[in-house]
This record gives structure tokens, sequence and C-alpha cells, in this order.
């Protein structure tokens, strides 16, 4: 039976929320501060293993919040689904404060993994009388991937990086196997892209602090002033990619898709951890890049902001082609311009990189905007046959 098949015929264990609440926008405050910390490692010591490092604790960060969005999707909002809440927050809280040194210190290990642990089982009880039939698989499968975490906190490195990478491979994986539970529920056409479009706004956030908060604290000469306004408008373009078109868009395909479930995997879940992924890499680049504008830069720190817009438009690709089957072509070259861009950036100043792509992603949204005000269609590539099923 085909996903398409399954959707029509199984109905929703649920009904769905509608709107994010007050509770849901302090639990992101404290995720904003979480993706700060993760983010802190690779601005000040550049390295593939860092790097490698940082997306290992920041993937499970990343999937409690998913799951943390999906049980107040589909429940009904209380003073006790609100104290659950602000409860996660807190547990969130001390992933947050132990992430930096997660994977090098044994106390902060303990400290991140027990937290994510904690966070695990406050999502299962806050879903367990209302929502029965999602805790079934994915809440099991989650818990078990936090108590690997846990139990392996006090392996000595490099053992410990090595479990955590197993357990959380298996966790990135784990919403493909059991795919099939998410058609049980029901999903807000509203509240899911808000949310999920909320978490985009705190990466792209992380952008502005981290370069704004680097400025301040250095030489404010004309170079570094040129990078910080250069800075800024990168954020503003890649605010714009994603809020003029791509958020709508999510809303559409939730309602309009023959398999709603796979738009929330694939696009929501896996989609948008790419896109935050490149966010995060565009904000370390950018705040490197201002600190020091003239400097030329190791071959992995300059790269980090062409590669970091690359990996956010061509996800822009691959999430309209599992929506609406074919993927827009201007994003899609712009994306293989700005992956040419990273591989000779080394020999060049930042500023000079930070300058290119700057027009890069300005050019993307000029030449959309011009399509769509005049008419025209924006044109279409990579066209998917199968479109419409897992």
């Amino acid at each position: 039976m085909t996903d398409a098949t399954a959707a029509t015929t199984t109905v929703p264990a649920v009904p769905a929320r509608d709107r994010t609440t007050w509770a849901e926008l302090f639990f992101d405050l404290v995720l904003a501060f979480g993706v700060g910390q993760v983010a802190h490692p690779v601005a000040v010591h550049p390295s593939w293993p860092v790097l490698g490092e940082c997306l290992l604790v920041l993937v499970p960060l990343w999937w409690a919040w998913v799951d943390v969005v999906m049980a107040m999707n589909a429940v009904l909002e209380t003073n006790l689904q609100r104290v659950f809440l602000l409860l996660t927050a807190l547990a969130v809280y001390g992933m947050a404060v132990a992430a930096p040194l997660a994977l090098a210190d044994r106390e902060a290990a303990l400290l991140y993994s027990g937290s994510y642990l904690a966070l695990r089982l406050l999502i299962g009880e806050a879903i367990r009388k209302e929502c029965a039939l999602y805790t079934i698989h994915p809440y099991r499968a989650g818990l078990a991937f936090a108590l690997v975490l846990f139990a392996c906190a006090t392996v000595p490195a490099p053992w410990r990086e090595v479990c955590w990478a197993f357990a959380v491979v298996a966790e990135i994986a784990a919403p493909v196997v059991l795919s099939g539970h998410l058609r049980q529920l029901a999903f807000g056409v509203n509240h899911l892209p808000e949310r999920f479009g909320l978490f985009v706004m705190i990466a792209l956030g992380e952008n502005v602090f981290a370069v704004g908060a680097g400025a301040a604290t250095g030489s404010l000469a004309p170079a570094e002033l040129t990078a910080l306004v250069l800075a800024f408008l990168v954020g503003c373009a890649l605010w714009w990619l994603y809020f003029h078109l791509v958020a709508s868009a999510v809303a559409h395909a939730l309602r309009t898709h023959p398999t709603p479930s796979v738009v929330v995997r694939d696009v929501l879940s896996y989609g948008h951890l790419v896109l935050v992924v490149g966010l995060l890499l565009v904000s370390v680049g950018a705040t490197r890049t201002v600190r020091s504008p003239l400097h030329t830069p190791d071959a992995l720190s300059a790269a980090l902001l062409p590669s970091g817009a690359a990996l956010f438009m061509l996800a822009f690709c691959y999430t309209r082609r599992r929506m609406f089957g074919a993927a827009s072509a201007t994003r899609f070259y712009c994306g293989l311009a700005l992956l040419a861009l990273a591989l000779p950036v080394w020999r060049l100043p930042g500023v000079a990189t930070l300058a290119v792509t700057t027009v890069l992603l300005l050019l993307v949204n000029a030449v959309e905007h011009w399509l769509i005000s005049s008419g025209r269609q924006v044109p279409l590539i990579l066209r998917n046959r199968a479109f419409g099923t897992a």
C-alpha cells in the first residue's frame, strides 16, 4: 500500500492545533540559546572534528524540538500541558549549557545526555494520554536513543563520540523506518509551518546576534563596517528566500499533498534540519569574516559561508521537489554557483567572499521577484515522476 492510499483510509487520532502558543514561544527562546551554544565552538576553533562534534550535539537538540512541536500539535492546551512544556524548556536549557563541552568533558556529557533523557521522558508523558497511538513506536525509539547517550556519557573519549555517533545516526534514520505512525496524526496546516518557520528565524537570529556581538567587541574601521553591512544583507536575503515563498508553500503542501506525512517527515523534519545547518555555517563564516575582513582565512574557515549558503539553497530544491514534484532552477543553479565559490575562496580576503555570496543571494531574490511580478513562472528542474509516494 502506498502512502497516498493509506492517507485516504486512515482517520487521524487527534485534532491538530492551529496556532503557536505563548508557552511554545518561551520554549523557543530557550532553544535560541541552545543554537548559539552549538555554533560557538566552530566559530572559535573551526576544524572538521569540531564541526562534526557540533553536528553531533545539534541533531538530538533538533529532534527533541521536532517531537515537542509534534506533541503540542497533537494535544489540547491546558495548564498541565503548559507545565510540561516549561519543564521541557528546562531540559533543553541543560542541554544547551552542556553542548559546547558535551563530547570533551565527562560532567558536561552527563548533563547533556541526562537532560536529553529527561526531555524524552517528559515528551512521552505529555502525549501519553491524549495521543497514545503516536507514542507506541516513535516515542520508544527516541527514549532508546536518549538512554544510549546517557549510558555512554562516562565512556572515555574517543569511544564516547563513536557511541554517540551511532545513536545519532540511528535517530536520524528512525522517522523513515517509523513513518507509518505519522499517518495517525492530524497536521495543523498553520501550526506546523509557523513552528518550523520560527526555528528558521532562530537560526537567522544567530547570524544577527553572533555577527553583531563580534563586531561590537572589535575594530569598527571601514573594512569591518563594510563586512558588517554585507553580513546583514546576507541575513536579509536568506530571510526573504524562506519567508517570501517557502513558509506559505509548506502550508499549501500540507493542505493539498496526497500524503501530508511525507511533508512532515521529508520537508519539515529532514529538510529543515539541513536548512538550519546551512544557516549555522553561514553564521559562523560571517562572524569570522566580520572580525578580520581583509584576512585570507584557511580553507575550511573560508568555505563555511558559501558552503552554508549553498546548503541552504539546495535544501530548498529538495523540499520543493518533495512537496510539488520539481525543484526551482533559480535556486538550484545559485546553490551550484555558491559551491563553486567555496573551492577557491581560501585565496581571497574574507570580505571578497562575503561580497560575492551577498550578490548571488540578492540576485536570485531579484530574478524570482521579477519572474513572479511579471506573471512568468519560475523555471523548474529535477522533476519527480513518482511524486506523491514516500
